[in-house]
């Protein structure tokens, strides 16, 4: 892979691959010409950078010619728009690998009025991917002699090791869940029902890099008061967000390998009805929050895909809160038969997706929890209204 954004890559880089004697490698390969168009060049297109998906992520660069593997020049290809051929050469990859991968396209000018393409496929955590091209149904790996097809033997570690990352994140949040019903939180907290939301990369349990948390400033807490402010603390784990007073009544913990652990304590109960769970508050507070800790990901640089847990920690025997209407459309409000309400993972490809509609069925499940078949909340698009349908 070239040692730069793809973004921030020119000619001048490619140069230097060629100066350099860059060889080709497992995370990166010259071709001289763009794919055929034809159902072969497609295929190929797809192993090659499924390949690079299912190993260590890599470049696959178009219009570079090479010897034994040695880049030799940079002729470039030529391309009469750039924008259709990228999404040409997206709707392929999209439409002919399962699951998707991660990749990012990008045509570089060239002097001489040529491009090089480059086509970045990253490390997947969440494979392995198969080219499923017209009928086809095969798995790719990669070593630093090029693509090979994956055998059983390699499938099976393929899959235990992406079993194994999302055991991973499940052990960790568990934990977490317990040790906050427990009474055992990163910094004090008042008593009361917490609400939780975990954010987990699947990279971050996967290859647990290690990001720059001590540098992030100015992050507010879930729901926390914005005349009281909050304070900030370098901790064992990385970096944690608290709202003002003590006992607190909110944090967000960044932890260093970029998992967030935020946490609120009050508005699950209400001190004018005891008892009650102000059902729009808290859909609020996770509907305006989640896309805050997306922004803190994308900030550190985190991967996609991320796993959204959220928790509801000391709720049995609470009610949602439900006007009239909704109780003689929806029935009556049960309470909560358990301690903790922990609902299942949201899958979060795209860390700009909007957050209400992945959030729908998950919220639904609270409402579930208190008899009720759906959140009154959202429309019949998935939008997240803020008032009853």
């Amino acid at each position: 892979m070239i040692n730069k954004p793809i973004d921030q890559i020119t000619e001048a880089d490619l140069d230097d691959l060629v100066r350099s004697s860059v060889a080709e490698r497992k995370t990166l390969d010259y071709k001289q010409q763009l794919p055929d168009t034809n159902d072969a060049g497609k295929r190929e297109l797809l192993a090659d950078l499924s390949s690079f998906a299912n190993t260590a992520g890599g470049d696959l660069v178009f219009g570079m010619t090479e010897s034994g593997g040695v880049p030799t020049g940079i002729p470039g290809v030529d391309i009469g728009n750039t924008d259709q051929e990228v999404l040409r050469f997206d709707s392929i990859i999209r439409d002919g690998l399962s699951p998707r991968i991660r990749h990012t396209t990008r045509a570089v000018l060239l002097a001489n009025g040529g491009y090089v393409l480059i086509i970045r496929s990253e490390r997947s955590w969440y494979g392995p991917h198969r080219v499923v091209f017209k009928g086809d149904s095969r798995f790719y790996g990669r070593t630093t002699n090029g693509k090979y097809e994956l055998d059983v033997t390699d499938l099976r570690n393929a899959f235990l090791f992406a079993s194994t990352v999302t055991d991973k994140i499940s052990a960790f949040r568990s934990e977490r869940v317990i040790a906050l019903e427990n009474g055992q939180p990163l910094v004090p907290l008042a008593e009361g029902p917490k609400l939780v939301i975990h954010c987990m990369a699947l990279e971050s349990f996967g290859a647990n890099p290690q990001y720059d948390v001590l540098a992030l400033n100015g992050i507010q807490p879930m729901y926390a008061n914005r005349l009281s402010g909050w304070g900030v603390r370098i901790n064992f784990e990385g970096r944690i967000f608290i709202a003002a007073g003590e006992p607190f009544n909110a944090y967000t913990q960044i932890y260093r390998n970029g998992v967030i652990e935020a946490v609120r304590v009050g508005v699950l109960n209400s001190s004018q009805n005891p008892g009650i769970i102000p059902s729009l508050a808290y859909e609020e507070a996770v509907v305006s929050y989640l896309p805050q800790c997306f922004q803190i990901m994308k900030k550190l640089g985190c991967s996609p895909p991320v796993l959204v847990g959220i928790s509801l920690i000391g709720v049995r025997g609470l009610k949602l809160a439900a006007d009239l209407m909704v109780e003689l459309n929806m029935g009556g409000s049960s309470a909560i038969d358990r301690d903790v309400l922990m609902l299942p993972e949201i899958v979060v490809e795209d860390l700009s997706t909007p957050v209400a509609p992945l959030l729908k069925p998950t919220l639904d499940l609270v409402w579930n929890a208190c008899g009720f078949p759906s959140s009154p909340y959202f429309d019949a698009a998935g939008k997240w209204i803020g008032r009853r349908t």
